[in-house]
């Protein structure tokens, strides 16, 4: 595989903190001061912070040195190969990072670059960046507890994390390709797989979309209605379309253009992201739905994408939602608050509309969607508790709301769960009044708009 350019690697760092919110008011100075006040704790490249005081006083330095100026790497694809996840990233030169289970050749992750005694840069870069993706349930005001192998003792073993995840929802958020396992370690630029990776698809429309002023969905429909890579890059006469397969081909280019979009783009909305996470989930619920005595040998290997599996995820990622809404410094801006209302609903509308038997199981729990996250009397604040502390991000989608509610009352809801759906709507339903009540709910703070024209929810 060719590495890239000095200069063309300067550019291309894989950031997760893409994904945090615009108005994250957390920088560079906070960074330095926080670590000299506190010199056992230090904050990471994606925001997370980690306490390094039972580390060594090696260890401690190239943990420090990697956070502060962190290496310059952009992920070219991943795999699991056997009982192994292997991540190929490229600097200066091609590095190859291997995190294998307790019985494989690599029970504990390595990298290539030869470093003994301790983690090196590169794999403290990659494994903070994956429990940034893979770690639902942690405060960020909470630091994590860095363990001498280079990640956090919270995610217990990183193979594991990985699986129970699923490899190519993380390469997903990584925006990563996963490749075959029979590929060799050099092949990442041959395209020996012909169907196009729907998560790149969508984000370079999202890209060109920003571009031309358009709602990603309402762009150029001719292209991403049924996309296809072409025989040749250029598409004569059309060069948005050579720019969409130019970003589908060229990883650095697509890197190169992700650099360039602005904070408020819906690439760079979190929210959005964390939407599109759930449905990639759903995708693969459905598939199993469809086959499940029948999957990929990777697929296999990691376990299920049942009811469980895709439960976790859901809930998992609200949980996220909720925790960058309401656990941060600076409020929601009146775009973001739309955003998190847009997908909060959206993922209700998904999960209402799965009220059937998924596959088989010993229990409905474990065998239906609906019943499991909302028809379960042990969960009686899905999603509901959230929207109901934004009522003024919530309203523009009363209408699919009260579709949603509709469909809850034919299905069944614990009667705590119907109760909080009735007020939130009645809560939607209200004039719009100056000096809303929503900012003495909100944790954060934040006011969005006050209109209350409703509007469906594509």
């Amino acid at each position: 595989m060719a590495s890239t350019s000095k200069s063309q690697t300067h550019r291309l760092p894989l950031d997760i903190s893409e994904t945090e919110s615009s108005s994250d008011p957390e920088g560079d100075s906070e960074d330095s001061s926080a670590e000299d006040e506190t010199p056992t704790i230090v904050r990471s490249p994606t925001k997370l912070t980690y306490k390094i005081d039972r580390l060594s006083d090696e260890t401690r330095s190239t943990v420090r040195e990697a956070f502060k100026d962190p290496p310059r790497l952009s992920l070219q694809y991943c795999r699991l190969q056997d009982d192994t996840y292997a991540f190929q990233m490229t600097e200066m030169v091609p590095r190859s990072i291997r995190i294998g289970s307790s019985e494989s050749k690599f029970p504990t992750p390595r990298c290539s670059c030869g470093k003994q005694n301790g983690p090196c840069k590169h794999l403290l870069w990659l494994l903070d960046q994956l429990v940034k993706q893979t770690l639902y349930d942690q405060d960020p005001t909470s630091p994590l507890t860095m363990t001498s192998k280079g990640f956090a003792e919270e995610v217990g073993d990183p193979f594991s994390s990985i699986s129970d995840f699923h490899l190519d929802v993380l390469a997903d958020s990584l925006r990563c390709r996963v490749v075959h396992p029979d590929s060799g370690d050099d092949d990442d630029d041959d395209d020996d797989d012909e169907d196009l990776d729907p998560s790149r698809v969508q984000e370079a429309r999202e890209l060109l979309a920003s571009v031309a002023a358009v709602d990603p969905e309402e762009y150029r429909e001719d292209i991403f209605t049924d996309p296809t890579p072409g025989t040749n890059i250029i598409k004569r006469r059309d060069l948005e379309c050579t720019i969409f397969r130019m970003l589908l081909d060229n990883n650095d280019f697509f890197h190169y253009f992700l650099s360039r979009a602005r904070s408020s783009d819906p690439i760079k909305d979190p929210f959005n992201k964390f939407e599109q996470r759930v449905r990639r989930v759903l995708r693969d619920l459905d598939a199993y739905s469809a086959r499940p005595n029948t999957s990929s040998s990777s697929a296999s290997r990691e376990g299920p994408r049942n009811v469980a599996w895709a439960a976790h995820h859901i809930v998992g990622v609200t949980t996220l939602i909720n925790t960058t809404i309401f656990k941060r410094d600076a409020p929601l801006t009146s775009r973001e608050r739309t955003s998190a209302a847009r997908a909060l609903v959206r993922i209700l509308a998904a999960v209402t509309a799965r009220n059937r038997d998924a596959h088989p199981g010993p229990t409905l729990l474990d065998r239906n969607l609906y019943a499991r996250l909302i028809g379960d009397a042990a969960r009686p604040n899905f999603i509901i508790d959230t929207l109901l502390l934004l009522p003024d991000a919530a309203a523009p989608f009363l209408s699919d709301l009260e579709t949603v509610a509709e469909a809850i009352g034919v299905h069944g809801a614990p009667a705590a769960y119907a109760e909080k759906l009735s007020r939130l709507l009645a809560s939607l339903k209200k004039p719009a009044r100056s000096g809303s009540g929503s900012e003495r709910q909100d944790p954060s703070g934040g006011q969005g708009p006050q209109g209350r024209g409703s509007k469906r929810v594509k």
